[in-house]
């Protein structure tokens, strides 16, 4: 194993769906373009405008009629998922033959430990290559970011798009990441970044720099606000997880609705049920999960996974819903149609490899009553069955239903 220094590269295919859509038809190159649903109302959602799109202001779930007011020459094409996933295929099969330590992270974006790669190699002429070649081999343009860690690489590539490559150093975070609004951090939803402003977290530095903790746990609670200060400072996970994507290395469960579901209430109730289905499947399994995701797939095929790590692995459903609902409250609009909701939990480890790492933050008096709690229930399921006891946890009072 190396003792280099890591160089962590995140690779993330710009404006992916339309640029599968240019690369099968090169009528479409140079043209204002976006992929979403057919349908003869313009009733459909944006699910991926090209730049050309954008530069008239089409962006991302704007709906079709919207978009047509916006640029009456825009071309508009349905998804052909099939293609697309035959795309990114070719794509990582490309990545696959640069380095084996490759973390997928979604269907047009990845991780790629270059550490031992970089020997011979610059990591800027690596990035290059890598950039060119995804471009002549797939014919599909890429943004490329380097930095330390995975976060550090993911902001570096969304820095500059499309086609850019940019590195981010921990000891330069000051001269740019700081600098960035709130918005821009990833991990920061359109729900976390006005409470963050509230409080007067206008930048990235802000957020790094902020001295009442209590406050900001107070804001966007307690796990949350402690892993935001950490990337903040440039901190994160150099680690590729390899088996990211495999079911062998997940658990997860999911729920189709009848009919498309647009009740917060109701699907904050549904997340519930899963979190405690993941839950006892993870403990059946005799397994903790380092991070938590949640699954939103919307009527016109759309679908975004989203993800976040926690610092300590967990198979308590109480931390699972916690987790899952916070991602869930940043990205649902209120009015979206919901077909299908689910959890997912991976970066899996035993639950006697499990090492809680306590934290400065923590109420120590709290940690002593939950091991208590959780040595009486096994107690109990002991001694009546595991299937006649389990934990729960209290629904909070709305104050304002």
């Amino acid at each position: 194993m190396s003792n280099l220094p890591k160089i962590i590269f995140h690779i993330d295919l710009n404006c992916f769906f339309a640029s599968c859509e240019i690369a099968e038809n090169e009528a479409y190159k140079n043209k204002p373009l976006a992929v979403a649903p057919n349908d003869p109302l313009r009733r459909g959602i944006i699910l991926s405008p090209n730049y050309e799109a954008r530069k008239h202001g089409i962006k991302t779930t704007m709906l079709v009629k919207d978009a047509l007011l916006l640029c009456k020459d825009l071309i508009v094409v349905p998804p052909r998922m099939e293609l697309y996933k035959e795309y990114s295929r070719k794509f990582f099969d490309y990545l696959f033959t640069v380095t084996p330590n490759i973390e997928i992270a979604s269907i047009d974006e990845g991780y790629l430990d270059v550490t031992d790669a970089c020997r011979d190699i610059h990591p800027l002429a690596l990035a290059e290559r890598i950039q060119k070649d995804v471009l002549e081999k797939c014919r599909l343009p890429s943004s490329v970011g380097i930095g330390p860690n995975k976060f550090l690489a993911k902001m570096a590539s969304d820095y500059k798009k499309p086609m850019g490559i940019t590195v981010f150093r921990k000891r330069e975070i000051d001269k740019h990441l700081w600098l960035l609004p709130i918005e821009k951090m990833h991990g920061v939803g359109k729900k976390t970044a006005p409470k963050l402003r509230g409080i007067g977290i206008d930048t990235i530095g802000d957020l790094a720099n902020f001295r009442d903790f209590e406050l900001l746990k107070e804001t966007v609670g307690a796990a949350h606000a402690e892993s935001l200060v950490y990337h903040a400072r440039g901190g994160g996970s150099a680690e590729i997880d390899a088996n990211n994507f495999t079911e062998a290395q997940s658990v997860s469960n999911s729920h189709t609705f009848t009919n498309p579901v647009y009740d917060e209430a109701l699907l904050r109730k549904t997340f519930k049920v899963i979190a405690n289905t993941v839950s006892y499947r993870l403990q059946k399994a005799g397994r903790k999960a380092q991070t938590i995701g949640i699954i939103l797939k919307y009527p016109d095929l759309r679908q975004i996974n989203r993800s976040r790590a926690i610092d300590n692995a967990t198979n308590d459903a109480a931390v699972i819903y916690e987790v899952a609902e916070d991602i869930f409250t940043d990205y649902f609009n209120p009015g979206d149609q919901i077909r299908l909701i689910g959890i997912f939990a991976h970066r899996l480890s035993a639950v006697e490899e499990d090492v809680k790492q306590i934290s400065i933050f923590d109420n120590f008096d709290k940690i002593e009553q939950e091991a208590r709690i959780d040595d009486l229930v096994k107690h109990l399921q002991d001694k009546f069955g595991k299937n006649q006891i389990n934990r729960g946890y209290l629904e909070a009072k709305n104050e304002n239903a």
